[in-house]
């Protein structure tokens, strides 16, 4: 008679189990809002564990919510678009156990973008400038360029690293007749919180040499200089100033006899290394002036050294140019010529760095507005 008190105790214990079990929750409910400068952002996509399943879009006033998603630890992933490949982005950790979760207030950091490309002419030299982040989490800037817009951190070249959010502007050297796109990446020590708008420039066809309108002793910094070389601010083409190569002349007798009398000019020297591209035309242009005792035979020569071998050797002689030839000899005495131009294309054949000379053996020699560039 025992027996029917303990059937009856066993019989509502495994009652009482199975609607226990039955009413525990084995999925919940996600929901809350996001923000971003203090206001609400709608259109962020959110997700959990990066799952299809459990995905969700933000209205206008930044709520979302994501149904029947399991007990545990997962990680809500939130992202915005914007304009031009622009985004915002962070991810949260979140616990799952015994009731829904509600995220009263979830902050993205604010869009990062680039402002401006500043632009110098004359160096190429293009200034990179975005506004700075707010994140609280902020570590790291990371600045990237690429010759086309489908730019980032794996297809770009990393042109800047800060980690200073101050640090806003990065200035880059560009290359001749070239379009550079940028962008700029935001990272906290899990990865990325943002990445900005894509913005390009495009080079100007710049003057390979420095300083070439030598309007200063600067100017000549940039050359390897051999003879009587300065700068003339009394006498130019354009600007303030030109080179002047002055020349030496020696009138001692050349023979025993006496019977004839030759002069020797000292040669002026002024080189410069500039790189250049394989298979590419470039004009090399000057104005030039002239005065006094010269070697006509070479009066004034220009060429470069690539791979250690001459290339287009140019003398530059008129015999027409006015003044007394000193009788049988290549000596002439040269009245002033005033300002003349002289212009030159030709191709490099080598990607190696070349070394272009000026000599010349005239007694005085100007130069101004020397200039190397790309055959457009």
């Amino acid at each position: 008679m025992k027996t029917k008190p303990l059937l009856l105790t066993l019989c509502m214990l495994m009652l009482f189990i199975g609607c226990t079990k039955e009413d525990e929750k084995s999925d919940f409910k996600v929901s809350g809002m996001l923000q971003s400068e203090g206001k609400p952002l709608g259109n962020v996509l959110v997700n959990i564990d990066g799952l299809e399943q459990f995905k969700s879009t933000t209205n206008s006033e930044g709520y979302f919510s994501i149904e029947n998603v399991p007990a545990g630890s997962h990680s809500l992933n939130t992202k915005k678009s914007g304009e031009d490949n622009s985004f915002i982005q962070k991810s949260y950790p979140i616990e799952l156990s015994n009731r829904d979760l509600v995220l009263e207030s979830l902050i993205l950091p604010n869009p990062v973008l680039i402002d401006t490309i500043l632009l110098d002419g004359v160096s190429n030299i293009a200034t990179i400038i975005w506004n700075k982040s707010l994140a609280d989490d902020f570590r790291e800037y990371k600045l990237y360029s690429h010759s086309s817009s489908g730019l980032d951190e794996t297809t770009g070249q990393l042109e800047h690293v800060s980690i200073d959010r101050r640090d806003t502007s990065k200035s880059i050297q560009l290359e001749n007749l070239s379009e550079r796109y940028f962008r700029v990446f935001v990272l906290n020590e899990f990865g990325q919180l943002g990445g900005s708008n894509i913005k390009s420039v495009s080079s100007l066809n710049r003057n390979l040499i420095l300083g070439g309108n030598f309007e200063n002793l600067n100017d000549l910094s940039y050359w390897n200089l051999s003879g009587i070389i300065t700068i003339d601010n009394t006498s130019s083409y354009a600007g303030l100033g030109s080179v002047l190569l002055s020349s030496v002349i020696d009138s001692t007798v050349k023979n025993t006899s006496g019977a004839k009398v030759w002069w020797s000019v000292s040669e002026n020297d002024m080189s410069i290394n500039i790189g250049l591209n394989k298979n590419r035309d470039y004009t090399i242009s000057f104005w030039y002036r002239l005065f006094g005792f010269g070697y006509m035979m070479y009066p004034l020569n220009f060429y470069y050294d690539q791979n250690n071998e001459e290339k287009i050797y140019t003398t530059i002689y008129d015999y027409d140019w006015p003044g007394v030839w000193v009788p049988s000899s290549p000596f002439k005495i040269l009245d002033d010529t005033g300002w003349l131009y002289f212009t030159k294309t030709f191709n490099s054949d080598s990607e190696s760095n070349a070394v272009f000379h000026i000599k010349t053996q005239v007694e005085k020699v100007w130069i101004d507005n020397l200039e190397i560039k790309i055959v457009e």
